[in-house]
């Protein structure tokens, strides 16, 4: 009887051996990966000073808005890597002056959420290779620096970890992203809009810098919170002579709940296939083993001494 006992006792744990890291491995990396089928709607908003250029005026702490929609190209994707279309609208709430748009092409790992050079990659119609943390980071987020891809100054600069917040009751780790002011575009202008004495124009260096903060829930690797600092201006002989765009915008309430309640799945699930059940199969696995050697042991004692 102890034999039996002893048999079924170690096929049970050599069941739970084996089904630790098939948990860990294949059932828990299905799961991690971007969907294809992605989309995500957002809104930041702030009060932004801007410069409106139908009426040739500087419109100051405005309400704005900024519309973003990601949408995954399907046909484009593949197992390992889903494509995403963005295309971003930054308006006057009150006016519904359109301030400026936006759009972006790229492909990124499903994992690792890391760019990939693939799919037509594009920034405002034109062709750009972007590498990088694109969108999102990977799933278990650590908490040290990413190198994140910025769309302006088409460059990667690092997304630094800043420490761990709480979002809403929700624990994320803080990165914040710092974009020096960086010369991007000229901008010719007439010297009286630019404040300068005398007639015609004047040629300026449209200068842009951005600090960029992300809230990331660690497990699923996504925002949950977004805050971006915009300055963009126009500098003429080493002095700011216009400004375009400056201000703070952040997600709006309805927003972030979304973002926080999109992230549950990844935060409950996740964890339990990653590291609670396979720790918990290989404990249990271990104890059916040594439980069914001592039965073996003590068996054998048994036999002898009869």
């Amino acid at each position: 009887m102890r034999r039996t006992v002893a048999v079924v006792l170690i096929a049970l744990g050599v069941f739970c051996l084996a089904l630790a890291p098939m948990m860990r491995t294949w059932m828990s990396s299905s799961l991690m990966k971007t969907p294809l089928d992605y989309y995500n709607p957002t809104v930041n908003v702030g009060e932004i000073t801007y410069f409106n250029i139908e009426d040739v005026e500087l419109v100051e702490d405005a309400d704005v808005e900024a519309h973003s929609t990601i949408r995954a190209d399907v046909a484009s994707s593949t197992d390992d890597v889903v494509v995403w279309d963005q295309f971003t609208w930054i308006k006057d709430a009150e006016t519904d002056f359109g301030i400026s748009s936006t759009n972006r092409r790229a492909g990124h790992d499903r994992v690792t959420g890391e760019l990939v050079d693939c799919c037509d990659a594009m920034i405002n119609d034109e062709a750009v290779q972007q590498s990088g943390q694109g969108w999102k980071f990977p799933f278990f987020t650590e908490q040290r620096d990413y190198d994140f891809f910025e769309t302006t100054v088409q460059e990667v600069v690092p997304m630094e970890f800043e420490g761990v917040e709480e979002v809403d009751g929700v624990e994320a780790y803080k990165f914040v992203q710092t974009v020096e002011p960086t010369v991007i575009d000229e901008r010719e202008l007439p010297r009286s809009v630019a404040g300068l004495e005398g007639d015609g124009d004047v040629v300026g260096d449209e200068t842009f810098s951005i600090v960029r903060t992300y809230w990331i829930e660690p497990v699923s690797g996504s925002p949950i919170d977004m805050s971006e600092e915009h300055h963009r201006t126009v500098v003429v002989d080493g002095e700011e002579v216009l400004t375009l765009l400056s201000g703070e915008l952040r997600f709006d309430d309805a927003t972030r709940a979304a973002a926080i309640e999109n992230s549950e799945q990844a935060r409950t699930v996740l964890p339990l296939l990653h590291t609670t059940l396979p720790l918990g199969a290989l404990v249990l696995g271990a104890g059916f083993v040594g439980i069914a050697v001592v039965l073996l042991v003590t068996g054998r004692r048994t036999e002898n001494h009869g």
